[in-house]
């Protein structure tokens, strides 16, 4: 039997979309982590472990950063927003899949489902931000120049993460396919993003073919915001805000021409 999946009802109002989205983000924070407490202390030390290993590395090999930038921060911050980014497309471009039998419900739509994944991942990166600035402001003086510039930053690099997680959630309803080339394709932006590494010390002609990556704009925001003058930061908002309208834009016709094309099957 088939059963073909109702859209959201008309009436409910704000309130109603509130509790849906809160429901649902429980349910994530449920299904990911469990009830134990332990489940939620791995929420934060996961993100954590990996970009302080990452760190450590660099550490080890005896580079220093030009001007004197702390070496852990420069590392933890640029791979930790990249981390929220790349879990919020590969789980984000999931949510579809991963939730149909709540699709049977009116109340509940696609953006619903996707909304409150990709919240809960950009809500554990900010926490693993938030712990790392407070270290390095504590510990050793380093207190970010511009702290709403960072968040600006952060939010942008969310905004854009979840525009491109609804298109490819849209493209997997239509070819299946396209699932098994999300994981290698994050990985393989890791090195075209400046997540380790500044645009200052490239050569020209290749700081000019990396900034056609909107992510790269977003890393150097996120230093500049950082670290100042301490270093040379290229960043265009503007640019960045046309790549995050058009892809929430995309997303969102992707997700109304997607949600006729599903089924709830027994």
């Amino acid at each position: 039997m088939t059963v073909e999946v109702p859209r959201r009802a008309a009436a409910g109002g704000f309130q109603s979309q509130i509790n849906v989205m809160a429901a649902l983000f429980m349910r994530e924070m449920l299904t990911r982590f469990g009830t134990s407490r332990t489940g939620y202390v791995w929420l934060l030390a996961e993100p954590m472990i990996l970009a302080t290993a990452i760190s450590t590395m660099h550490y080890a090999s005896g580079h220093e950063l030009p001007n004197g930038l702390p070496i852990f921060l420069f590392y933890a911050m640029g791979y930790t927003p990249f981390l929220m980014f790349r879990s919020v497309v590969t789980r984000g471009s999931n949510a579809i899949k991963g939730n149909m039998s709540l699709l049977f419900h009116s109340r509940i739509s696609l953006l619903d489902v996707m909304l409150a994944r990709n919240l809960m991942e950009v809500v554990i990166c900010c926490a693993v931000v938030t712990v790392f600035l407070t270290i390095s402001s504590v510990f050793f003086g380093e207190v970010p120049e511009q702290p709403g510039l960072l968040v600006a930053g952060l939010l942008m690099s969310a905004l854009l993460a979840h525009g491109l997680s609804m298109v490819i959630a849209s493209l997997q309803v239509v070819l299946e396919w396209v699932e098994h080339l999300v994981h290698p394709f994050t990985y393989l932006m890791m090195p075209f993003s400046a997540t380790f590494y500044m645009l200052d010390s490239m050569p020209p002609g290749t700081r000019e073919l990396l900034l056609w990556n909107p992510l790269v704009h977003v890393h150097e925001l996120n230093r500049w915001a950082i670290f100042g003058d301490r270093l040379v930061a290229y960043y265009d908002i503007s640019y960045l805000l046309a790549w995050i309208l058009g892809l929430n834009l995309l997303g969102l016709a992707g997700l109304r021409v997607a949600r006729p094309r599903l089924s709830l099957s027994d």
